[in-house]
């Protein structure tokens, strides 16, 4: 809970005093606050700070970002807990498509697939094509979960008077909120998800990147994903110690990867180089 009220403390203040913050400060400070939003979220999803399901839902649906419904996420997430991980038939969050997709693209369209597995690629053409591919695999879902209309008409029916007060009322320039703390909150989510999941034959299929403590801050200790995957409902607080006491560390390097150098090295290995083939490695599993 003091996270969450420190989090909005600070948004508050840059809201308060963007007048008189540098332009860049501005884009930095709420890059930083969009990708703790969004791991802020994570959170209340799973059923924290507050014991009461409405209360972190609320709070969750508050639409800084803009272009997500709370519920919407929340409900592709506890589909990703649920299913194969990594499957690109039954895990909304998957980074690979199955070999039938495959054949199916056309040659742009594979490019795109290749590009944005790398780290270069995610961070750019991947932010915006992440927000278009969910969005427009909300619209064609909407005929067999309903619910998901709800979902949105509360969205947008809170989004537009927020946007409003933010540009309109407080002077906030939609152009700097939108590239930091939408695009650029969202692009650390980006980094965070890259190689938090693999297709490995044996072993687990949960990554950890060991990160120091701006990053598991901002992370809200997400980075340590083995931990988080064997047991999804544990307070982010909570994780370094579980984290240690699993073993973690061992049993990711047998099987997804430990990255004991940080977000650093993955951009170092991955920068320009993919991250696997898009096409899932285990054809015996997928369509």
């Amino acid at each position: 809970m003091l996270l969450l009220v420190a989090f909005f403390a600070v948004l508050g203040t840059v809201f308060a005093f963007h007048a008189h913050i540098p332009w860049p400060v501005q884009v930095l400070l709420l890059t930083y606050l969009g990708g703790l939003w969004m791991a802020l979220g994570h959170e209340l999803l799973h059923g924290h700070p507050t014991r009461w399901r409405w209360l972190n839902s609320s709070i969750g649906s508050i639409p800084l970002s803009l272009w997500i419904p709370f519920f919407s996420y929340k409900w592709s997430h506890i589909r990703h807990h649920r299913c194969d991980l990594t499957d690109p038939v039954a895990d909304p969050e998957s980074g690979y498509v199955s070999p039938a997709q495959w054949q199916r693209y056309g040659s742009v369209r594979r490019t795109v697939l290749v590009v944005v597995r790398t780290a270069a690629g995610r961070l750019t053409v991947g932010v915006p094509r992440g927000m278009v591919l969910f969005t427009v695999n909300e619209v064609r879902s909407l005929r067999r979960e309903p619910r998901l209309l709800l979902a949105w008409a509360a969205h947008l029916a809170l989004a537009v008077p927020l946007a409003w007060w933010l540009f309109v009322v407080v002077g906030v320039s939609p152009w700097t909120y939108v590239f930091g703390f939408v695009l650029g909150g969202s692009a650390c989510t980006q980094l965070r998800s890259f190689v938090e999941h693999r297709a490995v034959a044996e072993g687990t299929r949960s990554a950890v990147v060991k990160a120091g403590p701006v990053m598991s801050l901002l992370y809200m200790n997400l980075n340590l994903h083995h931990t988080h995957h064997a047991d999804p409902d544990l307070a982010w607080y909570r994780i370094p110690q579980r984290h240690r006491e699993l073993g973690s560390d061992a049993i990711a390097a047998a099987g997804a990867g430990l990255y004991e150098g940080g977000y650093l090295q993955v951009l170092r290995m991955y920068f320009w180089k993919p991250f696997g083939e898009p096409v899932h490695p285990l054809t015996g599993t997928v369509d």
